[in-house]
């Protein structure tokens, strides 16, 4: 396997950043849509819904030019680094908690994935 390159690094490293954007974007959605008479289009009129919706296409976008020059045995562990991103971003943002089972699962990805991304450079 040849070294991957940085830019696809990079890219990858966007759609990381993407679906942890989306993730949040619909949570936030789902949040303020809660509690309302209708909540299906409550939903639908919220921007953070299409701001996800929008981000959500653009990851989707950028992953189908990743999968062009990466093999996907390491393109998609790489993505895995969400799992670790968006409990981490929503924590942060959102205030929810994470647990201490909950950080150690984050910390085991984030060992796995290093792994991965080292034996791909």
């Amino acid at each position: 396997m040849s070294p991957i390159s940085w830019s696809a690094f990079g890219l990858i490293g966007l759609c990381v950043t993407a679906e942890i954007a989306h993730e949040l974007t619909f949570k936030l959605a789902a949040n303020r849509a809660s509690g309302r008479e209708n909540y299906a289009m409550a939903l639908i009129r919220e921007p953070w819904l299409w701001g996800g919706i929008g981000l959500w296409i653009a990851q989707t976008a950028i992953w189908i030019v990743v999968l062009q020059s990466v093999p996907l045995v390491v393109a998609f562990p790489l993505m895995t680094l969400s799992y670790v991103g968006v409990p981490a971003a929503s924590a942060l943002l959102l205030k929810e908690r994470m647990t201490f089972e909950q950080s150690v699962g984050a910390v085991l990805i984030l060992a796995g994935v290093l792994c991965i991304g080292l034996s791909a450079a």
